[in-house]
């Protein structure tokens, strides 16, 4: 059945394009939709697959310790969070995974050589939650439940483990340990807007169910890892005008799930990019309209935040023509 599903849904997902624009007014929300598990992990192009796990295999190799952390207390849940990719990967995409006894073989695509991984944890001396964010594109992320004997800053549900090659504008070292409000401090209307929402869901959502969310911003440059330590930002983006701004800029949409681990009681975060130049999203009917509109109606705390202040305009002005 699940193969069956698979392949209805692999044909519309070809087709699939994020735009999660919202009408106007702008408002700070949850935006979650549940999901069936079929739709827990996108894989759609087998290039742009090929290059991101080929991008997270580079920032493991050369900054493993800005992209991985883990509190020993995530272990557990970080060994559940693995064992439910190693079940499902092969039974939703049997053309890129397979198990055996103690290994998973990621099979090889065009641009892709394959690799193959021990998945015993006594002898492979990798962490469950750094193996299990491997084998797939998106980042994975682990918040644990209250835990009284964390510190204050921890007080609230807490970031205990994560593996984050491709951060949207934030750094995985300072967030690490930190509960959701904290983390979440620097958006705006967040703590008035949502704090108790979020702090609710998580208490009561419901083991087995996934629940998808999607946030977006238009960024001056593709790359995938976006920590927040960029050079000269100002300078760059008054260089962005009308005329270039469809070569110069792109939008970045951040896909999350949520998945409350059984055992655990630990929530699963998946974390995928996808990025597109704004001049090809624009052949999109109605696309550059509801994005024009969707950046003027951002309150200016809320560009200031995106990093859109300083060519929001430019970018208006350059949709505006189609």
């Amino acid at each position: 059945m699940l193969e069956n599903q698979k392949n209805k849904r692999e044909v519309d997902f070809q087709k699939l394009t994020h735009f999660p624009f919202e009408e106007p007014p702008f408002r700070l929300s949850m935006g979650l939709l549940k999901i069936p598990e079929v739709e827990w992990f996108e894989i759609f192009d087998q290039k742009e697959r090929a290059f991101q796990m080929a991008e997270k295999r580079k920032l493991l190799a050369s900054h493993h310790e800005d992209v991985f952390m883990a509190d020993p207390l995530a272990l557990m849940a970080s060994k559940e969070a693995l064992d439910l990719m190693l079940k499902f990967l092969p039974s939703f995409r049997p053309d890129l995974y397979s198990c055996e006894t103690d290994t998973i073989k990621l099979k090889p695509h065009p641009e892709f050589n394959g690799e193959e991984w021990s998945t015993n944890l006594k002898t492979n001396k990798i962490h469950p939650l750094d193996l299990a964010a491997r084998l797939v594109q998106e980042d994975l992320i682990l918040m644990l439940p209250p835990d009284p004997k964390k510190s204050q800053k921890a007080s609230g549900w807490w970031l205990a483990a994560g593996s984050v090659a491709f951060p949207s504008r934030w750094s995985l070292k300072r967030k690490y340990g930190l509960s959701m409000d904290i983390i979440h401090a620097p958006v705006p209307f967040y703590k008035e807007q949502l704090q108790v929402t979020v702090d609710k869901f998580f208490d009561q959502m419901p083991h087995r169910e996934i629940y998808a969310r999607r946030n977006w911003s238009l960024y001056d440059n593709p790359s995938l890892r976006q920590d927040g330590e960029e050079k000269n930002l100002k300078k760059l983006n008054k260089n962005i005008t009308s005329d270039n701004a469809g070569e110069r800029l792109w939008l970045r949409v951040e896909r999350q799930t949520l998945r409350k681990l059984k055992e655990t009681g630990a929530i699963l975060f998946t974390i995928r990019i996808h990025l597109r130049q704004l001049k090809s999203i624009v052949n999109f009917e109605g696309v550059a309209d509801r994005l024009s509109k969707a950046l003027s109606a951002l309150p200016p705390k809320m560009q200031a935040y995106k990093r859109t202040d300083m060519f929001a305009d430019s970018a208006k002005a350059y949709l505006d023509q189609f």
